[in-house]
Order: C-alpha cells, then sequence, then structure tokens
C-alpha cells in the first residue's frame, strides 16, 4: 500500500453508483476499478467516468497484487460469498448492510478478517453522521440520566424489493444505531412482520428489543408510508432527544422535562411541571456516505476498527436473525 489505498469497487448498481464519487472523492484512496458483471452497469460508469478501468469478473480484480481493498454493493444474498472470496484474497472489504444474511456467515467473515488481519467494514452509514455522535456522547455523559426507551422510525413509499423484505433492508440502519448508543446485552426481540404486496416479503414490521438495564426499543419499519420519516427518539430519566436523519434535514433536539413524584399525587393524572425544548443543534454540512467512506480508508491505515466494523456489525445480524425468528413463531 502506497500514500493511498487502492480500491475497486463491486456493483455499480445504483446505490454503487452514488458510492463510488465518494471513493473517487476520499484523498487517500484511489480507485483503479469497477466491476459489474451486468454490461449496462459497466457502460454507465464508462459514460460518466471514461477514464476509469471497468471489469465483468471479480476473480480479475482479486487477481491484481497492487489491489488494497474491495468495496462490495451487491445485493444482500452476494455479501458473505463475494466478501469471503476478497478476504480469502488477502483484501480490505467494505460490505453494504447487512453483513451477511445468517449469523453463522457474519460469524465465518469476522473470523476470516481476523486470520488474514485485513479490516471488514460495514457501511452502517448512519453511525458516521455527527448528529448521532453527538447522542452517544449525551447519553455517555449521563446527560439524560438513566436511558428509558428509544422510538426509530424509518418508512417511506418505497423502494420496495423482490428479493429481501424491508427488514433486512431498513432494520440494518436503526439496529446499527440501536447498538451503537445502547451497546448492553440483548434480552428479548419480539417482531410482528407484514406482507402485504409479496407473499413472505414483508413490506411492514414492528419490533420491540428488551436490553438489559430495563431498557426497551420499538421500531418500526414500512415501505407504505405517505410519509418519508428516519427519525429517533431517545427518553431518559432526565432529557430526552429526537433525531432527523433524513438527509438534507438532518438535526438533533434536546428536551428538559420532569414529572412529579407519582406517590406524591393525590389526583389520578402525574402532572408535567417543566417540559421545554432547550436546544436545537443542525446536521453538520459533511455527508455521512462521505465520512464513511474516509472512515474505512482510515481504519485500513491506522489498523483501529471503525464504529462499524465486522466485529460490531455481527451484533446487527444476531438482532435481525432474532426478529426473523419472533416473526416466524407466529406465523
Amino acid at each position: 500500500m502506497g500514500n493511498r489505498v487502492n480500491v475497486a469497487l463491486v456493483g455499480a448498481g445504483y446505490w454503487g453508483q452514488k458510492l463510488l464519487p465518494k471513493f473517487l472523492a476520499a484523498p487517500q484512496a484511489l480507485v483503479r476499478v469497477v466491476c459489474d458483471i451486468h454490461a449496462e452497469n459497466r457502460a454507465a460508469i464508462q459514460g460518466k467516468f471514461p477514464d476509469l478501468p471497468t471489469a465483468a469478473s471479480l476473480e480479475a480484480v482479486l487477481a491484481d497484487m497492487h489491489l488494497d481493498a474491495v468495496v462490495i454493493v451487491t445485493p444482500p444474498a452476494t455479501h458473505f460469498s463475494l466478501a469471503k472470496a476478497a478476504l480469502a484474497a488477502g483484501k480490505h472489504v467494505w460490505v453494504e448492510k447487512p453483513l451477511a444474511l445468517q449469523l453463522a456467515e457474519g460469524r465465518e467473515l469476522v473470523q476470516l478478517a481476523r486470520c488474514k488481519r485485513t479490516v471488514l467494514f460495514v457501511d452502517h452509514t448512519f453511525l458516521y453522521d455527527s448528529a448521532v455522535t453527538m447522542i452517544r456522547a449525551m447519553i455517555c455523559s449521563g446527560e439524560l440520566s438513566d436511558i428509558y426507551h428509544l422510538f426509530l422510525q424509518r418508512l417511506n413509499l418505497g423502494r420496495i424489493k423482490r428479493d429481501s423484505n424491508v427488514w433486512w433492508n431498513s432494520a440494518p440502519h436503526d439496529l446499527s444505531i440501536l447498538r451503537y448508543l445502547v451497546p448492553a446485552d440483548v434480552e428479548g426481540v419480539h417482531m410482528d412482520a407484514f406482507p402485504y404486496l409479496q407473499s413472505g416479503i414483508a413490506d411492514m414490521t414492528v419490533t420491540t428489543v428488551r436490553l438489559a438495564g430495563g431498557v426497551s426499543a420499538h421500531i418500526y419499519l414500512s415501505w407504505l408510508s405517505p410519509l418519508k420519516v428516519a427519525s429517533i427518539v431517545v427518553v431518559g430519566s432526565k432529557g430526552m432527544l429526537h433525531y432527523e436523519g433524513r438527509f438534507g434535514k438532518r438535526a438533533l433536539q434536546f428536551f428538559d422535562y420532569t414529572v412529579a413524584e407519582p406517590a406524591s399525587v393525590q389526583d389520578n393524572v402525574v402532572p408535567i411541571p417543566n417540559f421545554a425544548a432547550i436546544e436545537t443543534i443542525a446536521g453538520g454540512a459533511e455527508e455521512p456516505l462521505a465520512l464513511a467512506a474516509e472512515a474505512f480508508v482510515a481504519s485500513i491505515r491506522s489498523g483501529v476498527p471503525a464504529p462499524s466494523a465486522g466485529e460490531y456489525s455481527q451484533r446487527v445480524v444476531e438482532l435481525l436473525e432474532a426478529g426473523d425468528q419472533s416473526a416466524a413463531r407466529r406465523q
């Protein structure tokens, strides 16, 4: 590895074409080739970036001795096999979420990365949003005091997939944030899944996660919503936070509140003597996806695991699998 990390991007579809410019702009990265099995995707890349080589074969890419890292931006069902091949070839790997579709496969990738002493990085983009980092700092500093509950929503009309459900497509965002903010042991997962449009493929899920210490989290996901929502509410014993995660509208709002001691109240309603939004912080100008690309390169150069390293992301796959198992028990 020279002054810059030599990167191959594998998968030049919808998300690959959004991610490629971030690596082209990353000062410590050099994109050597874009690989895609579809000729139309390779042609699209050549039309936009005529000086950038393309390839149709992953094997040819991995044979490049000058290549340091592989960025895998392909459908979820291919993540395990492609990441395994790249790690086995001694390459550092970025893989889109989820890390794998089975916990055993995720663990195998983490172990292989350790054996090869390579970086395994999962694109949990929101962990690189400065507002989410700030929430973690406020929780860790005790500014909210005891954490009671988190409510996470990710709603939209589309993009409706046919090869995987809303849980495996959208929940990795929210589960990665949940595990980042509250890394307590998971005591239980309860999920209801609703496949309205396609048999066996849920387009809505409602999930409750119970964490050690009495913390609860509620996650609501939908591909069938008239509203576009990406938000988090954190409820603590002495404060609350609201995070708006939509790109271009990112913001963090802090609320101060107090609740009267219920045992001291004579009436049936417990009063709230104080509730006020005391601070609103606009999201930073940096794009989290660009920061994630830079974090991947920095992790390769430093050897320090990033917040979305494979060893942390396998905990997300554990929750995804637990949700599936919970929903299956009620079918």
